[in-house]
């Protein structure tokens, strides 16, 4: 992680550096778009992004949008700010995707802290921050409403 967002009064805040792999990542998020590498041969959903497929071996994949609803799976809460510009408590998270249960996406948390509980049905949202250089987008997770799944055909962006 390089790089420090900043908001007016607040301290630095690391973010991410995109690499080869995860650039077009990145850029789906900056659209508030959630898309993940999917084998073309097998059908796997690929988390990190990587040029090889970890289940079949292929090397055919395409960025495919995902419908960003997911269960919780873990999750801590540190009540201590161990970098800058993180106000605590605050919630890193795991999150289930509906799509492919073996695949964990991390995140922050939005809302309560309170209540979280294993299989909580979560959708991802997008936290954009202003990093050093220029913005940076990345991918937070909040409660679905009534702790149901967000509305039928609704994907991540909204849509």
């Amino acid at each position: 992680m390089t790089g420090a967002a900043t908001d007016a009064g607040a301290p630095a805040r690391p973010v991410p550096y995109p690499d080869r792999d995860s650039a077009p990542w990145w850029a789906a998020l900056a659209r508030h778009e959630l898309v993940l590498q999917r084998c073309d041969d097998c059908g796997a959903w690929r988390w990190p992004a990587r040029v090889l497929c970890g289940r079949c071996g292929s090397l055919r994949w395409q960025w495919t949008p995902l419908s960003g609803r997911g269960t919780l799976a873990s999750w801590i809460v540190n009540h201590h700010a161990f970098l800058p510009g993180f106000e605590s408590p605050y919630a890193v998270v795991l999150v289930r995707l509906d799509e492919q249960d073996d695949l964990l996406l991390p995140g922050s948390f939005v809302g309560a802290l309170e209540g979280l509980r294993t299989g909580m049905a979560v959708r991802a949202v997008f936290d954009d921050v202003r990093g050093a250089d220029e913005p940076i987008t990345l991918l937070a997770w909040e409660r679905a409403p009534d702790g149901a799944a967000p509305n039928e055909g609704e994907d991540a962006r909204g849509r």
